[in-house]
């Protein structure tokens, strides 16, 4: 199978820009637009897969497993989900802080190559297999 590396830096330079934008200058409505455009890569619209192609930003396919990526962009979704619900409710500081987690998270992966959401993905594979057989 093959990924679009230039996709995930992409995703991850957004997150790394955007975020700390949001809490900065306190946008809640920023954090709310990223959980849904990192919502959305279960459907047929992937926004931030049409957002890269309006920029004109060029793919870069590497034949690697695209499982553990949608898993790190699933639970990167969560917890702007859960950001978002918490601004919503006026807990600003718990959901600034979710949002400053993901930003922080997405940084390291584009720093230095390391997916936390990526190794969680393949450990918990390994600990299925092990208890499972299969």
């Amino acid at each position: 199978m093959k990924t679009d590396r230039n996709q995930l830096r992409f995703n991850q330079a957004l997150l790394t820009l955007l975020l700390p934008l949001a809490a900065l200058l306190d946008l809640p409505l920023l954090v709310y637009l990223l959980f849904l455009l990192m919502l959305s890569q279960h459907t047929p619209w992937d926004l931030m897969v049409a957002l890269k192609r309006l920029l004109q930003v060029p793919p870069r396919l590497a034949e690697e497993d695209p499982r553990p990526h949608r898993f790190a962009r699933s639970l990167g979704a969560v917890f702007l989900g859960l950001a978002s619900l918490c601004l919503l409710l006026g807990l600003k500081g718990l959901g600034y802080g979710l949002a400053l987690l993901v930003a922080l998270l997405a940084l390291v992966n584009l720093a230095f190559g390391f997916c936390l959401g990526c190794f969680l993905y393949l450990h918990l594979r390994y600990a299925r297999a092990l208890f499972t057989g299969k």
